[in-house]
């Protein structure tokens, strides 16, 4: 084994191209369960690649060194930030891996980039609102997702008593930021059934069965592919998610939903979308249901996002039909099929109907003319 790429693992494609990635945790064994797998850049030499792999892995001792010794606070955002993510009783160690990932530490990082340095006892409303636009110019989604953590740390550190923060909470309390709008985009029949066909064309159609469940059931990727997640006790990443045994031979899937819990029962085999899909698509005989057909194990959340975006594009469907508007498809089509957003809640396991407005996508014109049909029906009947 070598011992000069600290952290080096690869990938071989179908084409015979390898790709390349350091690994934090495969470098050192204590790194934080938090950090993530880095691709590195295409088409270096073997030495470059050891040095790569050297230079990253003696910048993370570096800063795992100082991370070892006690946080101390010093009045900044970052000094913040630290002790947010160190401090085992703060908000940021109770949400899930996923999310934590996903939607936690790139507003932190955003944040200590391009304010770490700023004293928060020093802070005014001006600040706030010119930070706010800065970020809104490289996207809304972001701006709103870093005033949004910096509410939580800020927030953190005033129930901690730390300098500045209450104040800083307290001025942040009485500011309003323009909220991004909601998607309005939804995944339609045809464009899913385009994805599934496409999907068995490229030799990949565990994209196109993962994309019929979800639409036909309303069920979230997650809990169709799995997630991989460190334990609480730190660790290598384990993966779970949906195994063969819960679904039967007659393709009935039972699963409890990874948001809120609630038991979930499907027949696949009532779902034409993924009756087509499992033409090709074989469902292993035990172990994990979905697997990536390039690495025989279950998908990483970012790898099947990329397979699913080179389906997608081939299949002809736009580019701003995400993965995740899928179950908006299917909470849309359900509702005007039936005319009962309360058929849609139940079938999207939502706990209110009006987080299943939110994902229906629709104008409700087929939804009106089925309530005008109904009611023009009931009143011939009382006529008569």
């Amino acid at each position: 084994m070598r011992t000069d790429r600290p952290g080096y693992q690869y990938r071989d494609n179908k084409d015979g191209t390898r790709v390349h990635y350091w690994n934090p945790r495969r470098a050192i064994k204590s790194a934080p369960a938090f950090l993530t797998t880095v691709r590195l850049a295409d088409g270096l030499t073997d030495e470059e690649l050891a040095k790569e792999c050297q230079r990253r892995t003696a910048q993370l001792r570096a800063d795992l060194d100082a991370k070892d010794a006690p946080v101390k606070f010093d009045g900044t955002i970052k000094s913040l930030i630290e002790l947010f993510r160190t401090d085992p009783t703060s908000s940021l160690h109770t949400v899930k891996h996923s999310t934590r990932i996903r939607d936690y530490e790139p507003s932190l990082r955003v944040l200590e980039k391009n304010v770490g340095s700023r004293d928060i006892n020093a802070l005014r409303s001006s600040d706030f609102k010119r930070w706010y636009e800065q970020w809104r110019k490289k996207g809304h989604r972001r701006a709103a997702g870093a005033i949004k953590l910096l509410r939580l740390i800020i927030s953190y550190g005033a129930g901690e008593r730390l300098r500045g923060c209450r104040q800083a909470r307290e001025i942040l309390a009485d500011m309003r930021f323009e909220q991004p709008a909601p998607r309005k985009v939804a995944m339609t029949y045809e464009q899913c059934a385009a994805i599934v066909r496409k999907s068995i064309e490229m030799n990949c159609p565990s994209i196109g069965f993962v994309e019929a469940v979800k639409f036909e059931t309303a069920l979230r990727r997650i809990d169709v592919i799995g997630e991989w997640a460190p334990p609480p006790e730190g660790g290598p990443y384990r993966w779970s998610g949906l195994m063969r045994k819960d679904l039967s031979k007659e393709l009935i899937l039972k699963v409890k939903t990874s948001k809120t819990g609630a038991d979930v029962a499907r027949d696949l085999s009532t779902c034409p979308l993924v009756m087509e899909a499992l033409e090709a698509y074989v469902i292993p005989d035990i172990g994990p249901v979905v697997l990536d057909e390039d690495t025989g194990k279950p998908y990483w959340s970012d790898r099947y996002i990329k397979k699913f975006s080179m389906v997608r594009k081939a299949a002809g469907v736009p580019d701003d039909v995400w993965s995740m508007d899928t179950r908006a498809g299917a909470v849309s089509e359900t509702i005007e099929a039936t005319g009962s957003i309360e058929v849609a809640r139940e079938l999207a396991t939502h706990t209110t109907t009006e987080m299943t407005k939110r994902y229906s996508r629709g104008d409700g014109l087929e939804a009106s003319r089925k309530v005008a049909q109904a009611r023009a029906e009931s009143r011939a009947k009382s006529s008569e």
